[in-house]
């Protein structure tokens, strides 16, 4: 039968059979991620600094701009304090060093003894003494009138470019003392209230007034705490990013966010704050 098969016109178009594979090999597909805004940030820093550097970009300069927008959020959280992003500890040069994040800052010390003299201090903010470029009150517990007494001096200051009032038992009703200050001083250029007793709509108000002030640059008001409970509600929080989009100058920001939306609100803000720092600092702006 077999020689018969073979010898018939069927037979003689046999063709043994050979495993083949059809198609193109199935390749798993990489998971595609995300684009973020910090790509995007990335993308327009490493863009603008190969103008610069005519192309001779290196890998330590991308590890630097990757160390700026790739770390953690540029907002500070209830363990973060500083708004820039917290840096590895690479050693890497960043092309942008003022813009950079700096480490975290420890937070103040609630027990250490501040022997700075409240009446001294004050005469020299009213004289506006030029040797007085910092002034801190951080632990010194004041009434309501001492701080008022603070922020009026303040006012017509040209001398005090930093101001802390930490943990001085500052409240609610101290916030227009600093509300004035901020919309009138031009020389302050950072300010910390925190740990002290500042309701969440008051904290609205007082970032809200940074809407004309273009030379502060630094704003601490996280920690603040009303019955033993942090005093900012989602609704705040809201209210205090929108507020940001309105200051250019600010590019450090401290609160004990709740609300993830709100804090990537703010954090954009910040960041373009910081881009436009840079650009002013480079001659670009």
């Amino acid at each position: 039968m077999e020689e018969a098969a073979i010898a018939s016109q069927i037979g003689q178009d046999y063709v043994p059979y050979v495993k083949e594979t059809r198609g193109s090999k199935f390749v798993k597909a990489e998971e595609k991620k995300e684009k973020t805004i910090y790509d995007d940030e990335f993308e327009k820093l490493l863009m603008e600094a190969e103008k610069q550097g005519g192309a001779s970009v290196d890998d330590e300069d991308i590890d630097a701009l990757a160390e700026i927008l790739g770390a953690s959020s540029l907002l500070g959280s209830v363990d973060i304090s500083s708004c820039s992003r917290p840096g590895k500890e690479t050693g890497l040069k960043s092309p942008i060093a003022d813009a950079r994040a700096e480490k975290v800052q420890a937070e103040v010390d609630m027990t250490e003894t501040n022997d700075i003299e409240i009446e001294e201090a004050l005469g020299q903010i009213k004289n506006n003494d030029a040797s007085l470029a910092t002034c801190c009150f951080n632990n010194v517990q004041m009434d309501a009138e001492t701080v008022d007494s603070v922020t009026s001096a303040m006012v017509r200051n040209t001398s005090v470019t930093k101001l802390e009032m930490c943990n001085c038992g500052v409240t609610d009703s101290a916030i227009e003392g600093f509300i004035t200050l901020l919309q009138s001083n031009t020389t302050l250029q950072s300010l910390s209230l925190e740990t002290n007793k500042i309701a969440g709509k008051f904290l609205v108000k007082l970032v809200q007034s940074l809407d004309t002030n273009e030379t502060l640059k630094e704003l601490r008001i996280a920690n603040q705490k009303c019955l033993q409970y942090y005093s900012t509600g989602v609704g705040d929080e809201m209210a205090i990013a929108k507020a940001l989009e309105k200051n250019t100058s600010l590019c450090k920001f401290s609160l004990n966010w709740k609300n993830g939306g709100s804090r990537n609100t703010a954090d954009r803000f910040i960041m373009r704050n910081n881009d436009i720092a840079r650009k002013k600092r480079q001659g670009l702006a």
